[in-house]
C-alpha cells in the first residue's frame, strides 16, 4: 500500500501544475511541492480543512465550483483571483466518491498580459488617432475604428487592402524609404506628413508616426492635422501679423510676467525681447497700471465690458516717458487666467489733443478778450488782462504791452505780468536800436519768434529782457503795420520752440488790442468831438441867452456876473472869471464856480513872455490864448499843481475887444483834455465880441437915453408952444373967412391951408419922435392897412406935387399890411425922393406891389442917376440925410426907423437899365 502511495506521490511531483487532494470532508490529504510553493504552505496543512486554512476562499468561486463538482461528480474548470495571494489561478477539479483532486496553476502573468492587451485594444479603439499595422507586403494587417472612420471606410474594407488605397504612390515610396531607414539604423520611430484620400474622394492632411514590430510589420499612428495645420497656418499668420504691426503686443501670465512680446513693444520700450520675457511689467510702467489692468480684466470676465482700455506713460529703458494706450483682455492658460493687450503709441495723438486743447483755450481767450474789448472802456485794464491771459495760456514767465511814444524813439512798458516790481509803467526800450527785439518787431511785417536769445543773430536782448533772464519769446506789432501803436510780447526763461498756433494766438490777441485801441481812440475822438460840439452848443446857447439877457442889464457888473454864472453852470466848463488890468496886474472883476481864484496868485503884465499865463498873454497881445492840456504843455508846468488842485485840464483866455479897445478878458477852465478846438475858439471869440459889444451897449444906452430925453423935451416944446400957436392962427384965420375982399380971400385960403399943413406936420413930428425916441413899440398902435388904397392915395399926392413926373403904377393887389398912420409918410418920402432927385425933366417912377402868404413888398423904381454901391449901406444912417426943406418930408433914416417899428425893412438896389429901386417889405396882416 505504501508503495502505491509512493508511486502516486512520485507521479504528482512530476506534474508541472500544482496539485492538492481533498477528502469528502474538505480536508487536505495531499499537496505536491508546487502546490506548497504556490499556496505558500507546507505539509502541516494535511488533515486540515481547506476552508479553515484558506478562509478567504469561503463563499467565493473556489467554494462554489468545488461543491458543484462534488455534487454533480463532474469535473469543473475555472479561473479566479485569490486576493490574499494577489494571484490569478486556472483551476481544474476532478471529483470522486472519496474526495476532490484539484489541479491549478498561477496564471497571474498571463492574466496581466491579457488585461494589458485588453487595455491596449481598448486604447487603440478609443483613441482619436488612427492606428494601423501594415505587413511587409504593404497591406493593412490591422486598423482601428478611428482610422477607418477617419477615411470613411468600414474596418473590414481596409483589412488586407493595400495602403495605396488611401495614399499616393509617392507617399508609399516615402514611407518605404523611412521603413528602410528604421531597419538599417537605430532610429526607433519616423514621422511623415501626407495627404490621405477618403473613400468619398475627399482628402485630409495627416501626420503618421510609425515604428517596426518584431515581426517586421510596421505600426503607425495617424493624426488628422488638417485643422491643426490650418490652425498652425493661422497661428503663423497671426505671429507674422503680431510681429509686423506697429503696435506693441504682449501677453502676461497669471503671475504677472511677460510670456509674449512682439518686436514693436521692444522697440517702443527700448528693451530686447529677452530682457522682457519672464519679467514683471512693473519696470516699464507704474504699479497702479497693473492694478487697474486687473480690475478691467475682472470686468471683462464678469461681462461688464468687452475689453478694457487704459492710458498711461510707458517708462522706456532710456528713462523717457511715452504716452500709450493699452487695450487689455483676458485669456485662459494652464495655470489660470492671463491677460494680453495691444499697446499703441499715442504720443502724437496726445500732442494733437494737447494742441487742440491749447487751441481751444486760445480761442476761448481770444473770444473772452474780444468780448471785453467791446464792453470795457478801460483800455489799461484790457491790456493788463491781455498780458495776463497770454502768459497764462502759453505758460510763459512774462508778457508785456509796449506803447510807442509820441516821439517814436522809445516804447513804454504800459502793462505786463511777471516783471520786477516798479517796472510796469516806467521801463522803456528803444524803438530804433537795431539790437532791440522790439525795434526789430516794429520794422517787421510778421511776428518775431525767438527760440534761444543766447544764439540769436538778428538782434540782442535789451536790458529789460536780459535783466529778467529771458531766453525765448514771441513779439508782434499792435496796430497797423505802417502805423503801429506798439508791441505785444511774451517771453520765457527757458529755451522754447513756439508752434505756429501759439504765434497766431499772440497775433490774434495783438489784433484785438489794436482794434480795441483804435476803437478807444475813435471813441475818445468822438467824445472829444462831442465835448467840443457840446461846448460850442453851450456857447451858442449862452450867446443866444446872453444876448437876450445882457442887453436888459443896466451895468457892466451885472453883465460880468451873468456871463461867469452861465459859463460855470454849463457842462463844458468848471469855472470862469472876467478880469481887467489894474496897476499892471490882471485882477478878477467877477467869477463863478470858484472863489477867490487869484487871491494867492499875481498875474503881472511885466512877467517875461515865457512865464506869462493865458490871461496875461491875452491882455498883452489882444488875442485869444489857450492851453489844451496843462499836463503836457511845457509852458504850463509851474501851474500844473494849481490846475490839479482846482480840477481842470485846459484853460483859455479870450480878450474882450470893442473896436480894438480892450475891455477885459474872459477866462475859462475845463476838465476836458484837448479842449478849445478851432471851432470852440471861434465860438468863444464871437462870445468875447458880444460881451465887449454888450459893455459898449451899456454906455451907448446911457447916451441914447439922454438923447431920448432931449427929443421928448423938443416934442413937448413943439406940442405945447408951436402947436398951440398954430391952433390960434388957424382959429383967427377961420374967423376972417367970409369977412374979407375977394382978392384977400385967396391969400386967406392959402394961409389957412398952410397953417393946417403945419399942424399936421407937427403931429407927424411928434409921432416920429416917439418912434425914434422909444423904438420899443410899447405905445405904438399897429393894425391892418390896405396897401392898395394907401399906395394909390400917396401916388396921387406925389403926382400933384410933381406934375412933371410920370408915375407908372401896376395892378395893385388888395392886401393888408401891418402899419399905422405913419405909412403915408413912408410912402410919400420914397415916392417924392424918386421924382425929386431925378435930373430928367420928365422923370418916370414905377410902382409895384407883390404879396406872399407872409410878406408884402412895395417896389418904387426910378430912371435917375441911381445910388453908388459904396453909398447904399450908408443912405439909411442918421447922419446921411437931413431935411431938405420943411415941406419935403424926412430922410430915409426916418423911413428905416418906422419900417423897423413895423417889423419890416427897406433896401435899395440898382434898377435896370438905370436908376434905383427901393423895396419896402411889410408883414402881411
Amino acid at each position: 500500500m505504501s508503495g502505491i502511495h509512493d508511486s502516486r506521490d512520485e507521479v504528482f511531483e512530476r506534474v508541472d501544475d500544482a496539485f492538492f487532494a481533498l477528502d469528502d470532508a474538505w480536508r487536505f490529504t495531499y499537496l505536491n511541492d508546487r502546490a506548497e510553493e504556490v499556496l505558500d504552505v507546507d505539509q502541516s496543512v494535511v488533515g486540515e480543512s481547506v476552508w479553515d486554512e484558506f478562509e478567504a476562499a469561503v463563499d467565493t468561486t473556489f467554494q462554489y465550483e468545488y461543491e458543484r463538482a462534488m455534487e454533480t461528480q463532474e469535473s469543473v474548470s475555472f479561473e479566479e483571483y485569490y486576493p490574499p495571494l494577489d494571484s490569478w489561478f486556472e483551476v481544474t477539479a476532478y471529483p470522486s466518491e472519496t474526495g476532490l483532486s484539484v489541479y491549478f496553476r498561477d496564471v497571474t502573468e498571463r492574466r496581466e498580459r491579457e488585461r494589458e492587451l485588453e487595455r491596449y485594444e481598448t486604447i487603440v479603439e478609443t483613441v482619436h488617432e488612427g492606428i494601423y499595422v501594415v505587413d511587409e507586403d504593404g497591406t493593412f494587417a490591422m486598423v482601428n475604428e478611428a482610422y477607418a472612420e477617419m477615411l470613411g471606410y468600414d474596418r473590414t474594407e481596409l483589412l488586407d487592402a493595400s495602403v495605396s488605397t488611401v495614399v499616393s504612390e509617392e507617399t508609399v515610396q516615402r514611407a518605404a524609404a523611412l521603413y528602410d531607414e528604421l531597419v538599417e539604423t537605430e532610429r526607433e520611430t519616423a514621422t511623415m506628413t501626407a495627404t490621405l484620400t477618403r473613400k468619398d474622394g475627399g482628402t485630409l492632411v495627416a501626420e503618421a508616426t510609425f515604428s517596426l514590430l518584431p515581426t517586421g510589420e510596421r505600426v503607425g499612428i495617424v493624426r488628422d492635422i488638417t485643422e491643426e495645420q490650418a490652425r498652425e497656418q493661422k497661428l503663423e499668420l497671426f505671429e507674422r501679423i503680431v510681429e509686423t504691426v506697429e503696435d506693441g503686443v504682449y501677453a502676461i501670465s497669471d503671475d504677472d510676467r511677460f510670456i509674449v512680446v512682439n518686436e514693436a513693444l521692444c522697440e517702443m520700450t527700448g528693451y530686447d525681447r529677452e530682457e522682457l520675457l519672464g519679467k514683471k511689467p512693473s519696470h516699464i510702467r507704474d504699479e497702479w497700471i497693473g492694478e487697474r489692468a486687473e480690475e478691467l480684466v475682472a470686468e471683462v470676465l464678469d461681462g461688464e465690458r468687452e475689453e478694457g482700455a487704459i492710458e498711461f506713460d510707458l517708462n522706456t529703458k532710456g528713462g523717457e516717458h511715452l504716452s500709450v494706450e493699452a487695450r487689455v483682455t483676458p485669456f485662459s492658460i494652464t495655470q489660470g487666467t492671463g491677460r494680453c493687450g495691444v499697446v499703441r503709441d499715442i504720443s502724437e495723438r496726445k500732442e494733437r489733443e494737447r494742441e487742440l486743447r491749447d487751441r481751444i483755450r486760445q480761442q476761448q481767450v481770444v473770444t473772452e478778450l474780444g468780448k471785453q474789448a467791446l464792453e470795457t472802456q478801460d483800455i489799461d485794464h484790457l491790456m493788463d488782462e491781455a498780458a495776463r491771459l497770454v502768459a497764462e495760456t502759453l505758460d510763459t514767465d512774462y508778457a508785456k504791452v509796449l506803447e510807442l511814444t509820441d516821439a517814436g524813439d522809445e516804447l513804454l512798458l504800459r502793462q505786463g505780468v511777471g516783471w520786477d516790481e516798479g517796472i510796469v509803467g516806467e521801463a522803456t526800450v528803444s524803438a530804433v536800436d537795431r539790437d532791440s527785439q522790439a525795434a526789430h518787431t516794429l520794422d517787421a511785417t510778421h511776428p518775431i519768434v525767438v527760440d534761444d536769445l543766447t544764439t540769436e543773430t538778428r538782434f540782442s536782448g535789451p536790458d529789460l529782457l536780459t535783466d529778467h533772464d529771458v531766453r525765448s519769446g514771441i513779439s508782434t506789432i499792435v496796430g497797423p503795420t505802417g502805423d503801429p501803436w506798439g508791441v505785444l510780447g511774451t517771453h520765457d526763461t527757458a529755451r522754447r520752440e513756439f508752434s505756429q498756433h501759439e504765434v497766431s494766438f499772440v497775433q490774434s490777441v495783438a489784433n484785438i488790442l489794436g482794434a480795441a485801441i483804435d476803437r478807444h481812440q475813435g471813441q475818445e475822438e468822438l467824445r472829444r468831438q462831442h465835448e467840443r460840439l457840446s461846448a460850442i452848443s453851450d456857447i451858442d446857447s449862452l450867446v443866444h441867452g446872453l444876448s437876450e439877457s445882457m442887453f436888459g442889464l443896466s451895468t457892466q457888473e451885472d453883465i460880468r456876473e451873468l456871463i461867469c454864472e452861465r459859463l460855470a453852470d454849463s457842462d463844458s466848463y468848471e469855472f470862469a472869471w472876467i478880469g481887467t488890468v489894474e496897476d499892471g496886474d490882471v485882477v478878477v472883476d467877477a467869477e463863478a464856480g470858484v472863489e477867490d481864484y487869484l487871491d494867492d496868485v499875481t498875474l503881472s503884465m511885466d512877467d517875461p513872455p515865457g512865464e506869462q499865463g493865458p490871461a496875461v498873454r491875452a491882455h498883452a497881445t489882444g488875442e485869444m490864448h489857450a492851453v489844451p492840456d496843462v499836463e503836457t504843455d511845457p509852458r504850463y508846468e509851474e501851474w500844473r499843481e494849481h490846475a490839479r488842485e482846482y480840477g481842470y485840464r485846459a484853460a483859455a483866455s479870450i480878450p474882450l475887444l470893442d473896436d480894438g479897445e480892450m475891455c477885459g478878458s474872459l477866462n475859462l477852465y475845463s476838465a476836458r483834455s484837448e479842449a478849445f478846438s478851432d471851432e470852440e475858439r471861434e465860438a468863444l471869440q464871437r462870445l468875447g465880441s458880444i460881451i465887449a459889444y454888450a459893455f459898449s451897449s451899456v454906455e451907448r444906452d446911457r447916451e441914447l437915453q439922454r438923447e431920448r430925453n432931449r427929443l421928448e423935451f423938443m416934442n413937448r416944446l413943439l406940442r405945447h408952444n408951436l402947436l398951440n400957436s398954430l391952433n390960434v392962427v388957424e382959429a383967427r384965420l377961420e374967423m376972417l373967412d367970409g369977412r374979407v375982399d375977394f382978392e384977400v380971400a385967396t391969400h386967406l385960403d392959402t394961409a389957412l391951408g398952410r397953417t393946417r399943413e403945419m399942424i399936421d406936420f407937427v403931429e407927424t413930428i411928434r409921432k416920429i419922435t416917439k418912434v425914434i425916441g422909444e423904438n420899443d413899440g410899447v405905445d405904438q398902435e399897429l393894425g391892418p392897412i390896405d396897401i392898395q388904397e394907401a399906395v394909390e392915395t400917396r401916388v396921387e399926392h406925389a403926382s400933384d406935387r410933381h406934375p412933371e413926373a410920370e408915375f407908372d403904377v401896376a395892378d395893385l393887389p388888395s392886401v393888408d399890411v401891418v402899419a399905422d398912420d405913419l405909412l403915408s409918410e413912408v410912402l410919400d418920402n420914397v415916392l417924392v425922393n424918386a421924382a425929386q432927385h431925378n435930373p430928367h425933366s420928365d422923370p418916370t417912377v414905377w410902382v409895384d406891389v407883390t404879396a406872399t402868404d407872409d410878406e408884402v413888398v412895395v417896389s418904387v423904381a426910378d430912371d435917375g442917376p441911381g445910388i453908388p454901391d459904396e453909398q447904399k449901406a450908408d443912405i439909411f444912417r442918421r447922419e446921411a440925410k437931413t431935411f431938405d426943406d420943411p415941406g419935403s418930408g424926412f430922410g430915409l433914416y426916418l423911413v428905416r426907423e418906422i419900417m423897423d417899428s413895423y417889423g419890416g425893412e427897406i433896401t435899395v438896389e440898382d434898377n435896370d437899365p438905370e436908376g434905383a429901386r427901393f423895396r419896402l417889405t411889410f408883414q402881411r396882416a
